[in-house]
């Protein structure tokens, strides 16, 4: 399974990913068009960006009551806009916040086709496309461990 890996000891919060992202896919600057997000925690100075993990078994598409979300072909999220509803249950279902709604329809990263311009422009380099196994941590959990590395929680 292909998935982006973010490294946020890296990211400078830029928000660069955020602008390419939503430009690649609506040919607008707006990151609320973005496929990715990126949440910042100014208690301890850290940005952590927010994407698809394009989860082995995805909670989302056993939460879509249309059925609309599945797997296209090498298991990247997929959203059937014809048969979604915009009920948003799939907002709610995902884990790691990387579904949500823009004008009434769910918008998820679907890896560009497999060279995500986020990962392509990233100046500090902080997001890579990598080859995994298994789901990844929460950004939760992310966050977590980089404080208990950085000495900030036991």
């Amino acid at each position: 399974m292909r998935r982006i890996i973010v490294d946020a000891q890296s990211c400078a919060g830029c928000r660069r990913c955020e602008l390419v992202c939503s430009f690649t896919k609506t040919n607008a600057y707006s990151p609320s068009a973005s496929r990715i997000t990126v949440l910042k925690d100014d208690a301890i100075g850290m940005d952590y960006p927010i994407v698809c993990q394009q989860c082995d078994v995805c909670p989302v598409d056993a939460a879509c009551p249309a059925e609309a979300f599945n797997k296209a072909s090498g298991g990247v999220a997929k959203v059937d806009k014809g048969a979604c509803t915009s009920c948003g249950a799939c907002v709610q279902a995902c884990k790691y916040g990387a579904v949500k709604m823009h004008k009434g329809l769910p918008i998820v990263c679907d890896l560009c086709g497999g060279d995500p311009t986020c990962v392509v422009k990233c100046p500090t380099h902080a997001l890579r496309l990598e080859e995994v196994d298994g789901d990844p941590l929460t950004p939760e959990e992310e966050h977590r461990a980089l404080m208990r590395k950085w000495g900030i929680l036991d």
